[in-house]
């Protein structure tokens, strides 16, 4: 016999359950007991490591020990027992059921040849002791379990503050806040790699807008869509997902055991997706499991959340951005003074006019911006007053550096949403351009044709149409030749002097200098205005220009330059008009037979001489200046040209 003070005390050395039954085994037999542990719970068995004892699926646990724990072995118990090989159950002998979590999961058999050992005592303590040690062990399991539970939600808590700490905290640059986010799953999940992909609202594909893990060169170029794959299941689903089949999907073919893959939803419609693989531990890659899901799900619905904040500040930085640019890119100088009389915005066009740079101006007050323009304040100050709009034209003002501009002025009040006064706004166009175009426009064309242009702005679009013109051309005769035998500087101060003449008549008579030709003049009349008869001002302007071209001979002799002599040819009739060129730089020209035949006219008229058309003749008041010329065969004409000449020799 022994103290069951030993027992304990043997039962206490081990803290596994199957330590304790291998040294519980051991102390029974060196006191001549028979020990046999037997098992019919293969849960239980695998949850406690005892695959070395016996099992069996057959016993009837009920048969056996009716509705007692303890029993002593008669034959009848034996029969039932039978069931286990190699067993040799002796009468005598006690049994004593094993529970966990109140099931039956097995038995003991304990035997003494000593009929003083007291085995039903022995099995008793030894039940007790099992029965204490399982509901300790399962508390235990239990404590760990809801631990481990604990851990988790405190963890997907605090991904959450974190994560949405760093979607408030990146939003001024998307790309960055794109990267962060994935990094941030990736190392809270311990994924390898990861992609974030974003649906273009336009287009209907998705682009990858970060990844972690994967080469640049293995990611698919091909267009991403929602309509198979991965994302047609997000976007049927609207949830989370583990997957396992890698194979079947071109987005999960970067992983090597599963990964897991989470849609962005907003306003119930998929607009992208985040996708990490291959879980990272100590002992190398592991599976998602559904607690990584959870948690991944969490995150990824905070994102989503998120999402339409996140667009809506990116929409709102691409239009600030784009109204900065609009603003920039504009003529018209824009200035906005807020209701403390503060510069709050000038875009660069206001800057260019008045001098400024942001620094000195910005969070100024414009009584100090506009210090030496007294009159722009007077205007300012009535405009706040009278809460009315202001136009002024041609208004001087005096620039940061004392130089004086002309602009076209406009002060407007702007108003909040309770129609209170909150400040004015300056719009103004600098007319130092225009003035300038005006004047260099002017050394082209005749100066009440520039004004007339200027208040019609659709006569200079681009385009032609079809007009009835006349067109003169004037053309030094021998001057290839003249100009051989002179200096170059000699030959460019005889043009410009000769040229300042001539176009100075065509001005006075109307004309538009369409071009320069070497020594040739293009004049057009009727475009891009119509007079009450071109061809008269056309022939007024060649008579002209043959007596002008006699004063500028005698002036030129004088100085020891050759005279000139200019022959004349003019035409009337239907032309396509118009801009011809691009939007960056246009000529207005004249195209079209009628212009050809004007220069053919040009080309056969000798020195002094004038050659019309018949239908400029007919357009003539004094038509008895010019006689009937022998019709002219031009090169292109099946028929030979009327024609009219006056030679300013033979008058």
């Amino acid at each position: 016999m022994f103290d069951l003070s030993e027992l304990n005390f043997i039962l206490n050395k081990k803290k596994s359950f199957k330590g304790k039954i291998s040294l519980l085994n051991d102390f029974l037999f060196n006191n001549n007991i028979e020990f046999q542990v037997y098992f019919f719970s293969k849960n239980f068995i695998k949850k406690f490591e005892v695959n070395n004892l016996f099992y069996s699926e057959k016993i009837n646990f009920q048969k056996v020990f009716n509705k007692f724990p303890h029993k002593i072995i008669n034959q009848k118990v034996i029969d039932y027992l039978n069931v286990f090989e190699k067993s040799n159950f002796q009468k005598g002998g006690v049994i004593s059921a094993l529970f966990y979590k109140k099931k039956p999961v097995g038995f003991f058999y304990l035997f003494s040849n000593n009929a003083k050992e007291n085995l039903f005592s022995y099995s008793q303590h030894i039940s007790f002791y099992f029965d204490s040690f399982f509901k300790e062990f399962n508390l235990k399991l239990k404590l760990k379990n809801r631990t481990t539970s604990f851990q988790k939600i405190m963890l997907e808590i605090e991904s959450i503050f974190n994560i949405t700490e760093l979607l408030n905290s990146n939003v001024d640059n998307l790309s960055e806040l794109h990267q962060n986010i994935l990094l941030y799953i990736i190392s809270t999940l311990n994924a390898s790699k990861g992609i974030l992909l974003i649906k273009d609202i336009n287009s209907g594909t998705y682009e990858i807008k970060a990844s972690i893990g994967i080469k640049e060169n293995s990611l698919n170029k091909k267009m991403i869509r929602d309509s198979k794959g991965i994302l047609n299941d997000l976007k049927t689903d609207n949830k989370s997902k583990i997957i396992n089949n890698i194979k079947d999907y071109a987005l999960s073919d970067f992983s090597e055991l599963n990964c897991l893959a989470s849609p962005i939803i907003s306003q119930k419609k998929i607009h992208g997706s985040i996708i990490i693989y291959d879980k990272e531990s100590r002992d190398g890659l592991v599976l998602f499991n559904d607690s990584d899901l959870r948690l991944f799900d969490n995150i990824s619905k905070k994102i989503s959340l998120s999402f339409d904040n996140i667009l809506l500040l990116d929409s709102l930085k691409e239009s600030k951005k784009s109204i900065d640019n609009i603003m920039s890119s504009i003529s018209t100088g824009i200035i906005k003074i807020n209701i403390l009389g503060e510069i709050e915005y000038i875009n660069s066009s206001a800057k260019k006019v008045f001098s400024f740079n942001s620094e000195s101006v910005i969070g100024n007050h414009y009584y100090m911006v506009f210090e030496k323009n007294n009159n722009l304040i007077r205007l300012i100050e009535n405009t706040e007053q009278k809460k009315e709009v202001l136009f002024e034209s041609n208004f001087d003002i005096v620039d940061f550096n004392d130089s004086k501009h002309q602009i076209n002025l406009t002060i407007s009040p702007v108003f909040d949403d309770d129609n209170e006064g909150s400040g004015v706004v300056l719009s103004f166009e600098d007319l130092s351009g225009i003035n300038k175009v005006k004047s260099t426009f002017k050394k082209y064309v005749s100066e009440n044709i520039v004004d007339e242009l200027l208040k019609n702005e659709t006569l200079l679009e681009l385009g032609g149409s079809e007009k009835e013109v006349c067109v003169l051309f004037a053309d030094i005769r021998g001057f290839t030749s003249l100009s051989e035998k002179m200096e170059a500087s000699k030959v460019v101060y005889i043009l410009n002097n000769y040229f300042q003449a001539m176009i100075d008549v065509i001005f006075k008579h109307n004309g538009t200098l369409d071009k320069i030709i070497g020594d040739e003049l293009m004049v057009l009349y009727g475009v891009p205005l119509k007079s009450d008869n071109d061809s008269q001002n056309a022939v007024n302007s060649a008579f002209e220009m043959l007596k002008e071209l006699s004063v500028f001979n005698k002036k030129m002799s004088n100085k020891g330059f050759p005279e000139l002599g200019i022959g004349i040819g003019i035409n009337y009739g239907k032309v396509v008009s118009g801009n011809i060129g691009s939007d960056q730089q246009m000529n207005y020209t004249v195209i079209g037979d009628n212009v050809n035949l004007a220069s053919r006219l040009c080309s056969v008229a000798r020195a002094g001489e004038i050659i019309i058309s018949d239908s400029v003749y007919e357009n003539l008041k004094n038509e008895e200046a010019f006689k009937s010329c022998k019709p002219i065969i031009l090169k292109g004409k099946s028929k030979p040209i009327k024609n009219w000449s006056f030679n300013n020799n033979k008058t």
